[in-house]
């Protein structure tokens, strides 16, 4: 967002900020993406589209793009790649970001299109397969995006005003299996723990390493004291797609302030079962200072104990030794 000045609206600097509404993160997967003014949906499927082809093969489908307003509206249409959030969920890439698989593929016969009010207009669009694709799953999406709303400048302080102008970006998925030998394999790093208030959080890092969108779920098992069989799931992405990676996170909240045992991850997914554990141990600093100073007092005066025994003992062998040795 960048500022300017009031006095010259006439060189007025756009502050653009991009306002994705529905783009592919909604609650329920089965639903067309349709935010009740605009919506777009694959003619023949109720969510996303599913498609199969083989390495040079193509294919045709047709996205249809909804208009629920009273007037016609121009939309610009493009093709994306799809990526993994940090936090697991699907997500489209920018317009901008280089479009390796799934965005590149799709070619459609216009970059914009027109819809009427109130009215269904059919896009159709050609996927083509380059020779030599590795197979497995690739992911991506068709994007319907609006001209820019422009916002009302509002003054911030003195000479600085802003305005901020929205985009509305809707997207619907492109699900592709490009045929051959499927390879299942999810790789995880070591699990990790650390304290967040009152929470104690645990992390699991997961990779998907083969070719194929996997479904991690992870649950995992704290032991120890005062926390005894303690079960705590992890958060479960949003399919994971092959390359991608992400960390699993789950949550003790209102963790004790002390904690000594031992924590085992279970992670499963098409891919099989693996687990990861460590150990867990935390005190307060305070407390872990009074506990130290206790024990090196504790320390230090079972040792006085010990010479004073000692030295006794000495001591009493010494008079010992003299009785036995004077005269009778």
């Amino acid at each position: 967002m960048k500022t300017l000045s009031p006095r010259r609206p006439a060189r007025v600097i756009i502050a653009l900020a991009l306002l994705v509404l529905d783009i592919l993160l909604m609650a329920d997967p089965v639903s067309a993406v349709d935010n009740g003014t605009l919506g777009i949906r694959p003619e023949k499927e109720s969510d996303f589209f599913h498609l199969s082809l083989y390495p040079g093969a193509k294919t045709e489908a047709t996205a249809v793009v909804s208009n629920h307003t009273s007037s016609p509206v121009t939309l610009l249409t493009y093709p994306v790649d799809g990526e993994n959030t940090v936090q697991g969920t699907f997500a489209m890439a920018a317009q901008s970001a280089p479009r390796e698989g799934v965005g590149a593929w799709v070619e459609l016969d216009m970059e914009r299109v027109t819809v009427p009010a109130n009215t269904d207009l059919k896009v159709p669009f050609r996927l083509t397969v380059p020779q030599g694709t590795p197979p497995g799953d690739y992911a991506g999406g068709l994007i319907i995006q609006s001209p820019t709303v422009q916002g009302e400048i509002t003054a911030v302080s003195g000479d600085t005003a802003v305005r901020l102008d929205t985009i509305q970006r809707q997207g619907v998925r492109i699900y592709l299996n490009v045929a051959g030998t499927a390879a299942k394999s999810l790789a995880h790093g070591g699990l990790s723990w650390q304290r967040n208030g009152e929470n104690l959080d645990f992390i699991l890092p997961v990779r998907n390493t083969g070719n194929t969108i996997l479904n991690p779920s992870a649950y995992m098992n704290l032991s120890g004291w005062p926390a005894t069989a303690t079960r705590l799931e992890f958060d479960t992405p949003d399919g994971l797609l092959p390359g991608a990676s992400i960390d699993l996170h789950a949550t003790l909240a209102g963790a004790p302030m002390i904690q000594s045992g031992a924590a085992e991850a279970t992670v499963t997914s098409e891919a099989g079962t693996a687990q990861a554990g460590l150990r867990v141990f935390y005190a307060p600093w305070p407390l872990l200072v009074i506990g130290l100073v206790c024990f090196a007092a504790a320390f230090y005066g079972a040792w006085r104990t010990f010479r004073f025994i000692r030295r006794a003992r000495i001591a009493l062998s010494q008079l010992k030794s003299m009785g036995n040795a004077a005269p009778h």
